[in-house]
C-alpha cells in the first residue's frame, strides 16, 4: 500500500511538471509589446533668445530745486500728486522778500530814468552855450583878422570861454552817457529781481506725479537746494545687461526684447539703445527699450523678466522629453508599423519644451516617443496608448 502511494506522488509530479514546462513554452512564444505615449512632430518657428532681468527706470523726470535762497513758505504738494507741466504750483520761498526786491528794483529804475532825463536836458542846455560861444569866438576871428576891430586880449578872452563851453558840452554828454548806463543796469536788476520773485514760486516743469518731497515749509534752502521729485510715469525706460558673447547679434531699432513684470506681459519692444562699448571688467553691455504707455501695475522701480529675441527661424520641433541624451550624442525613438526605431539626432534651438531637430530624416508627422522610451530597445513592438497634440 505504501508502494502505491509512493508511486501515485510520483506520477502526479511528473504530470505537473510536464504541464508548467508547456506553458513556460507558449509564454515565450508569446510577443510583449510596450506601451507608449507619442507625439507627432511639426514645423515650428524657433527663436534663439536670451533670457536676462532689468530694471524699469521712468524715462522722464525732474528734481524741482530752489532757484533763490530763502525761507520755504509752503510746499503745495505731497508724494504721488499729479502734476501738470508750467501749471501746478510745487512751492514757494520768501515771497515777501523776493517782492521786496521786486519793489526797490522798480524804484532804482525810476530814479535812473529821473537821473538820466536830467542828464539829458543838461547836454541840450550846455550845447546851446557851446555854441554860442563858438559862434562868438568865430565872429571875434573874423573881426581880428580883417581889421583888427578887437584887441588881442578880447579874442583869447573869447577863445577861453569856446573852450570851456566846449569842455561843459562833452562833460555833460559822459554825464548823460553814465546815466544812460546806470538805466540800463537798473533795468537789468529789475528783470532778475522780478524772475526771482517768479522763481520764488516753483512751477512743475513736466507733467508726471510727485515721488518725492525732500524739504518742508520753514526750512532754509539755497539756490540749487532739492525741493520735490516729479516722475513722468507715461514713458518707462528698461535697462539690461547681455554678456559681451551677444554684442554683435543685438542690433539697435531691430531686435526685439519681450518684457514681462511679475505676472503682468508688458510686451514685446525694440532695443533702442545699445552701449557703444564692452565693459572691459565684467565683460557684459547694456541694452535699453522705452515702455510707452505701460499697463496697470508697470511702474518705475520694478524688475523686469526679459528675453531678448536674437534671431528666429523654421524648423521642425518635437518635445523636449523626447530626446535620450548619452555621452556619444542624442537619439530619439520613432514609430513605424508598431514598431520602435531608434534614430541619432541633432538637435538645435529650443524654445518652451519643443527642440529643433536639424536631422533631415526627420520629417512633419512622425510619430516620435514621449512616454515610454525608457522601456524601448531598437526594433521593438509597441502599442500606441495616445497621441499627445
Amino acid at each position: 500500500m505504501k508502494n502505491i502511494t509512493v508511486y501515485l506522488t510520483l506520477f502526479i509530479m511528473l504530470i505537473s511538471g510536464s504541464l508548467s514546462y508547456a506553458s513556460d513554452d507558449k509564454d515565450e512564444s508569446k510577443e510583449t509589446k510596450a506601451s507608449v505615449v507619442v507625439t507627432k512632430a511639426k514645423r515650428m518657428t524657433f527663436e534663439e533668445r536670451v533670457e536676462t532681468s532689468g530694471n524699469l527706470e521712468t524715462r522722464n523726470y525732474s528734481i524741482v530745486s530752489a532757484r533763490s535762497s530763502g525761507i520755504i513758505d509752503d510746499v503745495f504738494v505731497r508724494e504721488g500728486d499729479l502734476v501738470n507741466s508750467g501749471k501746478t504750483k510745487l512751492f514757494q520761498i520768501d515771497r515777501v522778500k523776493s517782492g521786496q526786491s521786486v519793489d526797490i528794483s522798480k524804484h532804482s529804475v525810476s530814479v535812473a530814468e529821473f537821473t538820466y532825463r536830467a542828464r539829458v536836458s543838461t547836454v541840450k542846455r550846455v550845447e546851446a552855450d557851446y555854441n554860442k560861444a563858438k559862434l562868438d569866438y568865430e565872429r571875434y576871428q573874423r573881426l581880428y583878422n580883417d581889421n583888427s576891430a578887437i584887441t588881442k586880449n578880447a579874442l583869447e578872452s573869447q577863445e577861453s570861454r569856446y573852450i570851456q563851453a566846449k569842455a561843459a558840452l562833452d562833460e555833460a554828454k559822459a554825464m548823460a552817457d553814465l546815466s544812460e548806463k546806470q538805466l540800463e543796469q537798473a533795468r537789468a536788476q529789475y528783470i532778475i529781481a522780478q524772475k526771482d520773485y517768479e522763481n520764488s514760486m516753483g512751477l512743475s516743469p513736466i507733467s508726471g506725479h510727485v515721488s518725492k518731497r525732500f524739504r518742508e515749509p520753514g526750512e532754509m534752502v539755497s539756490a540749487g537746494t532739492p525741493i520735490v521729485q516729479i516722475d513722468d510715469l507715461s514713458v518707462l525706460e528698461v535697462s539690461a545687461f547681455l554678456p559681451a558673447a551677444y554684442y554683435q547679434k543685438v542690433v539697435t531699432n531691430e531686435t526685439n526684447m519681450k518684457i514681462t513684470v511679475g505676472s503682468i506681459d508688458a510686451g514685446e519692444f525694440k532695443v533702442v539703445y545699445k552701449s557703444p562699448v564692452i565693459d572691459s571688467r565684467l565683460r557684459n553691455f547694456e541694452i535699453k527699450a522705452i515702455i510707452k504707455n505701460p499697463p496697470e501695475g508697470v511702474t518705475s522701480g520694478d524688475i523686469a523678466r526679459i528675453k531678448v529675441l536674437l534671431s528666429s527661424r523654421e524648423g521642425i520641433g518635437i518635445p523636449r522629453e523626447s530626446a535620450i541624451k548619452k555621452l556619444d550624442g542624442t537619439s530619439i525613438f520613432v514609430i513605424e508599423k508598431d514598431k520602435a526605431k531608434i534614430v541619432p539626432v541633432e538637435t538645435g534651438l529650443e524654445n518652451e519644451g519643443w527642440i529643433e531637430i536639424i536631422t533631415k530624416d526627420i520629417k512633419p508627422g512622425i510619430s516620435v516617443v514621449t512616454m515610454g522610451q525608457d522601456r524601448l530597445s531598437d526594433g521593438a513592438s509597441v502599442t500606441v496608448l495616445r497621441e499627445e497634440k
